[in-house]
Parts: structure tokens; sequence; C-alpha cells
């Protein structure tokens, strides 16, 4: 190899080292800017609202059949800065302290969420959250049930705002109701049917009818239905009151992965480019 050609490779070698070398310290510069943070400027902002009062918790008997269609938790609020404030409820059962792997976890079960929006400013407001009862009877877990409410508004997201406990139920006593509390299609008959007419414009056979769930959103209930067909799971949202509104997707289809543009490097993916970047550079071709 003559020298001119032998020179080349080098400085070729140098400007890729160098470059990986530059990506090291970047990401480094990095990592220290986040250990930096002041935890007061990264927390939450302190919510300007304020729960008053008792908070209560009653079984929902929509139809008379003696189960309960939904668990309401019931509580007022106000806030000192008038806004449309959104509440989700997270609704759990302790299973208490268990050994594992020689420690020691003390472990929940999440049962359903419930959302709620409501303004609100100085004046007192009654807010309400309706967690329904089909999770909670197929979880078969009994009460109490521990439910954790955050909050936001449009602007800011305010973290945890209150827990509560409930009162004991039996999970036994709680049903999926026929007609929902709320959302754009609250019988559960009218939504099956616009699922079903969806499929049928769509060319589909959706098959057998498997699951019916209901997703809890900022604005209402959703119904979603979970159809089978040789091993195909044909799922269908009713978000409105036409075929239009029906949103459709397909379980088994595989899912597009995404990641984020740049991710965090820790240090050993940091020095295992700086062993590469200098494995690269003494490398030279024969």
């Amino acid at each position: 190899m003559d020298s001119r050609k032998c020179l080349l490779i080098m400085k070729k070698n140098l400007m890729f080292f160098q470059l990986i070398l530059s990506l090291i310290v970047l990401f480094a510069l990095m990592s220290t800017a986040i250990a930096d943070e002041d935890p007061e400027e990264t927390a939450d902002p302190q919510s300007p609202v304020q729960f008053i009062g008792q908070v209560s918790d009653y079984g929902l008997d929509l139809d008379g059949d003696g189960l309960y269609d939904y668990l309401v938790v019931k509580f007022n609020a106000r806030s000192s800065i008038p806004s449309t404030y959104f509440f989700t409820g997270d609704l759990s059962v302790d299973l208490g302290y268990h050994e594992s792997k020689g420690s020691t976890a003390h472990e929940f079960r999440t049962l359903n969420l419930a959302k709620n929006y409501t303004c609100l400013d100085e004046n007192t407001s009654a807010v309400v959250l309706n967690f329904e009862g089909g999770r909670i009877h197929e979880n078969e877990l009994n009460g109490p049930y521990e439910v954790e409410i955050s909050l936001s508004n449009e602007s800011w997201g305010f973290g945890r705002g209150m827990e509560y406990t409930t009162e004991e139920y039996e999970f036994v006593k709680f049903e999926q109701p026929e007609i929902l509390l709320s959302g754009p299609v609250r019988s559960k008959t009218q939504a099956l049917e616009l699922a079903r007419q969806s499929a049928t414009e769509a060319g589909l056979n959706p098959g057998e009818l498997k699951d019916i769930d209901i997703s809890s959103e900022r604005k209402g209930e959703v119904w979603i239905f979970s159809f089978e067909e040789n091993g195909t799971h044909e799922c269908f949202a009713v978000e409105g009151n036409t075929v239009e509104d029906v949103r459709h997707w397909t379980l088994n289809e595989k899912a597009t992965k995404k990641t984020s543009a740049i991710s965090f490097l820790h240090m050993n993916s940091t020095v295992a480019l700086l062993v590469a970047a200098c494995l690269f550079a003494r490398k030279s071709p024969v």
C-alpha cells in the first residue's frame, strides 16, 4: 500500500473517531443537565383545585335487577383559577405485602379507570366519577377499593389530587351496564348495530362476538366490541351516532413500533461507543 493511500485511510479513521468522541461529549453533557435539574422546577405545578368536604361512594343500579351497573365516587371541589378540569380516577385493590426475590413489595391491582371533566371556579361544584361494573365483576376481587384521583386542565397536569378508600363491596354485585351514563351512544344494542353495519360496509365478516368493553374517555364512555373469526380479532369502537364514527382495527396486525428520535444513552452505552471508536481508529485494512 502506497503512503498516500495509507495517509488517506488514517485521516478517515481520525475523522470517524473525532465524530464519535463529539457524540460522547454531547450525551455526557445531556446527562449532566438532566441530573442537575432542580426538582422544584420539574415537579408538577401547585394545583389551584381544593377538595371540599367528605367523599362518598355507592353502587348504582340502573335497571332495577339488584346488581350495580356502576360504582360511583362523588366529591366536591372548587378552584381559585376558573377553568375546565379533567379528573381521572384509578380504581384498584390493595393485595397486601408479598415476598418476591428477597424483598417485600406492596401489591395493587388496577380494576378500572373513570374520567370526568368539570368547569370549576370559586364556587363549590360536585364532581362524579363513574366506574362501570363490568370491569369490577370480571376481576373477581371484593372491596374496599382504593381510588387515586389525578387532575389537570388544558395547560397543566397537577399530578395526584386525592386518595380515597371505598366501602366494602362484593364483586358479584356488579355487572356491565346495558345503558351508559355518558358518551355519544349510550345503548349497547344501538352501538352493537353500528359496529355490525361498519363491518358490513368494510366487506368484513367479523365472526362471533367475543368481548364487550367500555372505555372511559374525557368526553364520555365508548363501547368497544371484539369479534373473532378463524383466529382474527376484529375490534370496533363506537365513537359517534353514525357508521362513519365507528373506528375499526384488527388485533393480530403487526404493530409498528415507534421509537423516539433521540434515545437516552446510559453510561455503559457511552463506554461501548468509545471502545468501538478506538478499535476502528486503530484498525487498518490489509
